[in-house]
């Protein structure tokens, strides 16, 4: 801006002769070649370097930039807590029948009520269900006390194993209902059938982990369930 400050005042100045003028305007000619060429230097490397002081304003002004994909969060895997409200229930009902009645039906209902509050107590000790990035799965525990969990191994109905893919699911619910669950209950389209008609299996498993936390799991993962409206 100085430089062409300057050619101004000397080439438009009426008390500057002709000759003085042409000489000034080769100078600042030489002066601005100069400059120019100092602007871009080679450094030891051969490589050049830019020490023009506005450079920095060519970053600012850019119309080209790179648009940095933010990654698609994560759902973390997921171990429903266990529940023992169902066992503890069924115990409670079946002390209650022995208690009212002391016959033979008393005791044989009551015990049959026992044995299945045993059973869900068992169940709910060495079960976990599991929620990873593509399946819902049924796990086991290692050992008594034990946080690992291995494979629970095949389905004892229908064979193969525990685990089912979201996209399998057609409808999911609890019965009766999901403030008072007795049952779980999911059906898919990933087991084959040994007719070779179209696969697919319903599935029904006691309330023994935590409702709550099964439902959030169920419709944060996509999992397909009919309205009941």
């Amino acid at each position: 801006l100085c430089l062409l400050h300057a050619t101004a005042c000397i080439a438009f100045s009426p008390n500057v002769p002709a000759a003085t003028t042409k000489r000034g305007l080769a100078q600042l000619n030489n002066v601005g070649r100069s400059w120019s060429l100092s602007s871009s230097t080679n450094d030891s490397d051969g490589v050049v370097s830019d020490n023009n002081p506005f450079g920095f304003l060519q970053g600012i002004f850019s119309s080209s930039s790179v648009a940095v994909a933010e990654p698609e969060p994560q759902i973390p895997d997921v171990v429903i807590d266990t529940d023992y409200t169902l066992a503890a229930a069924f115990g409670v009902v079946a002390a209650s029948i022995v208690a009212v009645n002391h016959g033979v039906g008393g005791v044989l209902g009551g015990g049959f009520i026992a044995l299945l509050a045993s059973l869900f107590a068992v169940q709910a000790t060495r079960l976990r269900f599991v929620f990873d990035k593509d399946c819902f799965e049924l796990k086991s525990v290692e050992s008594l006390g034990s946080g690992e969990l291995q494979d629970s191994g095949e389905n004892i109905v229908v064979g193969g194993a525990n685990r089912w893919a979201y996209s399998s699911f057609v409808n999911w619910d609890f019965y009766p209902s999901a403030d008072f669950p007795i049952l779980v209950y999911f059906k898919e389209t990933q087991t084959p059938k040994e007719d070779g008609s179209e696969p697919g299996q319903i599935h029904f498993f006691p309330a023994i982990a935590n409702v709550k936390q099964l439902k959030e799991q169920f419709e944060l993962r996509g999992c397909a369930s009919v309205s009941k409206d």
